[in-house]
Order: structure tokens, then sequence, then C-alpha cells
């Protein structure tokens, strides 16, 4: 008898343990502001509209506390690689970034930040190798070069555009060998992709080929689910496009509320 009952224990424990893959994630800012403070970790692979998958991600967040500039944290996953989001609590000033995005995968994950005005470099493991290469470089140098811009008061019209420009394909082009190479792993890209793919203006409803292509490289149930979600958009550009239009001719037609000085008489009209 207790030799059944050791067997159903250990098939018990293993069931529990299949499938689990560990990870860690060890990090390191630039300065000791957040010593004694917590930092948040949470799901950042859903999309906007994705409202269950928002809460559940909340409910999920962890708190990791940062001693001495540094935070580790030390976790198991059952699922396949997804993008993830570590969140700090920084004083508020202009174009500061206060998040570092990265995916979490088995093995031990490293975050380096040495610029509150900039995400961190992530390293460790294959996926966010690739990530910081494509994605986290490429949009750092392009808020450098806008943050410059500003501070020298200009436009992106004026001097500095070119490079500007330049930086912002190069993020572009990043970011599309990112997706190709890793179109198996919709939680990975699903959040940068739909950037491309979510209708804003109803006169440029046309999407790039390319990122149709991604489309096809993923897994069906996925990219369904993105298509259904840019009809969506659509939809609801639409929706917002007629309301506002509706709006808009009723504060034309409002009537006016008029006040004008007759003979020290106030004469009050409506039209």
């Amino acid at each position: 008898m207790r030799k059944y009952l050791f067997i159903l224990m250990f098939v018990s424990i293993a069931q529990l343990f299949y499938g689990q893959e560990k990870y860690t994630i060890q990090g390191e800012f630039p300065d000791n502001s957040l010593d004694g403070k917590y930092i948040i970790l949470t799901d950042k692979s859903f999309l906007p509209d994705e409202y269950k998958r928002k809460w559940k991600a909340s409910d999920d967040e962890v708190k990791i506390l940062v001693t001495d500039k540094k935070f580790y944290y030390e976790g198991t996953t059952t699922r396949k690689p997804f993008l993830a989001q570590i969140y700090y609590d920084r004083p508020t000033f202009s174009g500061q970034t206060s998040a570092t995005s990265f995916v979490i995968e088995p093995g031990n994950i490293h975050i380096h930040i040495t610029d509150w005005y900039e995400e961190g470099n992530v390293s460790g493991t294959p996926i966010n190798k690739d990530y910081d290469t494509c994605v986290i470089e490429r949009k750092n140098l392009v808020n450098r070069i806008f943050r410059t811009i500003r501070l020298k008061g200009q436009t992106l019209e004026a001097e500095g555009a070119y490079s500007f420009g330049s930086a912002f394909e190069d993020l572009e082009e990043g970011e599309l060998a990112f997706f190709e190479k890793y179109a198996k792993y919709p939680d990975v890209i699903r959040v940068m992709l739909s950037c491309y793919l979510e209708v804003k203006d109803l006169n440029k409803r046309l999407v790039d080929a390319k990122y149709l292509r991604i489309l096809d490289l993923m897994p069906k149930v996925d990219r369904d689910i993105l298509i259904a979600w840019r009809e969506y958009t659509m939809k609801r550009e639409e929706y917002w496009a007629k309301r506002r239009a509706l709006t808009d001719s009723l504060n034309r037609n409002a009537p006016r509320f008029i006040e004008r000085q007759i003979n020290n008489m106030l004469d009050i009209t409506i039209k």
C-alpha cells in the first residue's frame, strides 16, 4: 500500500513540475535612487484592447526589491517565450523612460540600464540578444536623436531630420527582421507588430505587404486574432469619425449666448 502511495505522490509532483522551466532576471540601475524600493515585473504581450489579458497580467504582477542599484528575480514559466516589462517609478521629467521591455524565456536574463532616458540593454538568452540588437539599441538611438532635436528647439523638418529619419528606418528594419525570426512566438512580437497593423487613419487602411507576410508566418489562431483586432480598430475609427462629424455639426448649429450693453441696460440675445 505504501508503495502505491509513493508512486501516486511521485506522479503528482511530476505533473506539477512538468513543463515548467526556470528563468532568472538580474539587472542594474544607473544609480542608487531606487534602493529600498520595488520595481514591477509584468506581462506585456497583450494587445491594447485585450482587457481580460490586461487584468490577468495586472493580477500576476511581481514586485522586486532593489538593493545597491541591483535587482534579482527567479521564476518558472510554463509558457512559450513572451514579452514582459519591468516598470520603475522615477520622478517624472520630460523625456524620461521608466520601463524596459524584454522577453521571458528559460535561462539567465540580464538587464543593464545605464541611462534613465533610455531602455536598458538585455542579454543572456538567445531571443533577448536578438531583441537588444534589432529593437532596443535602435529604439534608443531614435529617442536620443529626437531628444537632441528637441533640446535645440528644432522640428523634425529642420536640421537633424535626415539622421532621425534614417535611424527610424533602421528601427523598422530591425523590428521586421525580429518579427520574421520569431513569428513562431506570437506573444513575443504581437504588441510591436500591432503598431504596424492598427488603423489610426481611415485614409491609410492599407498595410505594407511585408507585415502581412509576418502574419502568414504566425500560427493560425494568433494570426486570426490579430486580423480580427485590426478589423475592430477600423470599425472603432469609423465610429469615432462619424461621432466627430456629428459633434462638429451640432456645435456649429448650437445656440449662441450674446451679451450687449445698451444704455447701461443688459440686452441678452440667443441666436
